[in-house]
């Protein structure tokens, strides 16, 4: 899908042209860092290690393998999703980095999205605490943005990868409530469960 007709349409256009009248100097150093904390490498970083906190540390093995499995299933979609629209990245200039592959969906925000999403869904049922769910959709959201500013991503490139990415959780957690019933999450009503140790 490379019709200059609807691809880019007014509201990606209009994002990037906004996103590019506050471009500035200290601006783009810090949206560099955050799109480098979303990249693959560092996300599959991310994922190993909290698959094996959860895996070792809380022996927590259900959990483990909805974070690990639930990550793996949305890379590989990304990858399938990529192939099958072909769509174009914004072009050099106002793009400020070098990257080779499709644009639809961003990779950047569906991985973070079931990424920090699994942990922050882990997290909320393993404590009972919110703030980790508030704090992976925060993050999602910073390296999501960071895509458009750097013009790497049209802005519905990255509203796709938020919405499938939350349905990629979402499904997951359907599959383990299924296999586990409905404690897999806590009940709201009985507060936070028990640390363990």
């Amino acid at each position: 899908m490379t019709d200059g007709d609807a691809w880019p349409n007014p509201v990606d256009q209009g994002a990037l042209d906004w996103m590019l009248s506050i471009r500035g100097d200290a601006l783009t150093v810090v949206m560099r860092v955050i799109t480098t904390v979303g990249n693959t490498a560092s996300m599959w970083a991310i994922g190993i290690a909290g698959f094996l906190y959860l895996l070792l540390r809380r022996g927590d093995r259900a959990w483990a393998l909805y974070c690990g499995l639930t990550q793996l299933f949305g890379l590989g979609l990304m990858v399938v999703l990529k192939d099958v629209f072909g769509r174009e990245r914004p072009p050099i200039p106002p793009r400020l980095v070098v990257i080779s592959s499709e644009s639809f969906p961003s990779g950047h925000a569906l991985n973070s999205m079931v990424v920090l999403g699994t942990f922050g869904v882990a997290a909320y049922a393993l404590t009972g605490r919110r703030w980790p769910l508030v704090a992976a959709l925060a993050g999602s959201l910073a390296i999501g943005l960071s895509r458009v500013y750097l013009a790497a991503h049209w802005m519905l490139d990255v509203l796709a990868g938020w919405v499938i990415g939350a349905v990629v959780v979402a499904a997951g957690l359907l599959v383990l409530r299924l296999i586990r019933g409905r404690a897999a999450l806590p009940d709201r009503r009985a507060g936070p469960p028990a640390a363990a140790g």
